[in-house]
């Protein structure tokens, strides 16, 4: 019995591992591809030297150094980050206080406007993109940060997301501490925020990749170059003819590294945020 578990054990982790190594074949071929030529990217792309590095060179790392000599990445990168970081923090705030509110709060028609709520998350942000540009250029906010960050801060989903996870949270602790003489301030930012510390690494993660992706917004929104974000920068790759692919390649390992990095700190309090939010009523 104990040899049968371990095999079976063991042939779980093989389809895992495969599994994940062909989720991965793109990425692999991306970084790959990105130290290579245009011949040697195009030569080896039907066959599995698609995924093996060249043979080092003095100019092994060409792809990277022409990207950044053509392109303004490293700002465009700080400019990302720099209204990426807002979002997150004003997000975090506004979204977790709505979550509470229907979570812990009795007030007239809470059921009606969260309904309501819920019912936004399957409108495509195609279909209000020009009637949200049209609030946003008539309060003067075209060509600024506040056009990126203010449309940007509250999401039904993420609302959705705390008030699942905050309904699973004993109501005995805030009770607890009503009695103690503590208000509904003290309760939330004391007792709350910290016992609901993965949701929260949960939405940063959903919000940083999200609004680092995007294109098509910052694109309507920005024309000053010294603002442009990572992704209007990344695509001025492809205006540059004839179109070098490992420079393209270079340029996604740039945009694709700092997701890494930032979901494989966090993967943990994804994991338990996801976990926690999915099973409320």
């Amino acid at each position: 019995m104990y040899i049968k578990k371990q095999n079976n054990k063991f042939m779980q982790y093989i389809v895992l591992i495969l599994l994940a190594l062909f989720f991965m074949f793109p990425l692999i071929w991306m970084i790959v591809s990105s130290f290579k030529n245009d011949p040697q990217i195009l030569s080896d792309i039907s066959s599995f030297k698609a995924f093996i590095l060249p043979a080092f060179s003095d100019n092994y790392f060409h792809n990277y150094s022409d990207c950044l000599k053509q392109l303004p990445i490293l700002k465009a990168m700080i400019n990302s980050f720099f209204y990426i970081g807002v979002i997150i923090f004003f997000s975090l705030i506004v979204n977790s206080l709505a979550g509470y509110g229907f979570a812990r709060l009795d007030f007239p028609g809470k059921n009606i406007i969260f309904t309501i709520l819920l019912s936004l998350m399957i409108i495509p942000a195609q279909t209000v993109m020009l009637p949200l540009f049209s609030i946003v250029y008539k309060l003067g906010w075209v060509n600024s940060y506040l056009g990126l960050i203010i449309p940007a801060i509250a999401n039904p989903f993420y609302i959705f997301l705390f008030r699942q996870t905050f309904l699973g949270l004993p109501k005995e602790i805030e009770e607890a501490a009503k009695l103690d003489g503590a208000n509904q301030y003290i309760i939330f930012v004391k007792l709350i925020m910290p016992l609901a510390k993965p949701i929260y690494a949960t939405v940063a993660i959903m919000i940083f990749v999200a609004t680092w992706n995007d294109f098509v917004w910052p694109v309507m929104i920005m024309s000053d170059p010294s603002k442009q974000t990572i992704q209007m920068a990344l695509s001025s790759l492809f205006s540059i003819q004839p179109i070098n692919y490992g420079r393209v390649m270079a340029g996604l390992t740039f945009v694709t590294i700092p997701v890494l990095i930032i979901f494989l700190k966090m993967q943990k309090y994804y994991v338990q945020g996801i976990v926690g939010s999915g099973s409320k009523n």
